[in-house]
């Protein structure tokens, strides 16, 4: 599975999709526009929505007031995308809860 993802050549001439770059790393997400980038945490987004089509997808993404419409990426590839972030999120979220029970049980402990 891929880390970064972005529209296809067909994709972005046809859906005029202009330059974007879509990276997942770590627990954040770079979303690159025509050559700025924008670093987020997962936990950070409010929404990510992938609409497929039957060959190009659109990604929006949401942060507070941000919103960002990814178009003329591969449907496969968007499906990828998010399948990764899901997947991501719900290691944070396994991660933050597994903390949180052993700082209660410490506590537990020493009282």
């Amino acid at each position: 599975m891929p880390s970064t993802w972005q529209p296809s050549a067909w994709g972005k001439v046809l859906t005029r999709s202009g330059n974007w770059k879509l990276a997942l790393h770590g627990d954040s997400v770079t979303v690159t526009l025509s050559g700025v980038a924008i670093v987020t945490a997962v936990e950070n987004f409010d929404a990510v929505v992938v609409t497929r089509g039957v060959f190009w997808s659109q990604i929006r993404l949401e942060v507070g007031e941000w919103v960002s419409r990814l178009y003329g990426i591969r449907s496969k590839d968007a499906a990828a995308f998010e399948r990764a972030f899901a997947a991501t999120l719900e290691a944070l979220q396994l991660r933050q809860r597994t903390a949180e029970i052993d700082a209660a049980a410490q506590r537990a402990s020493l009282g």
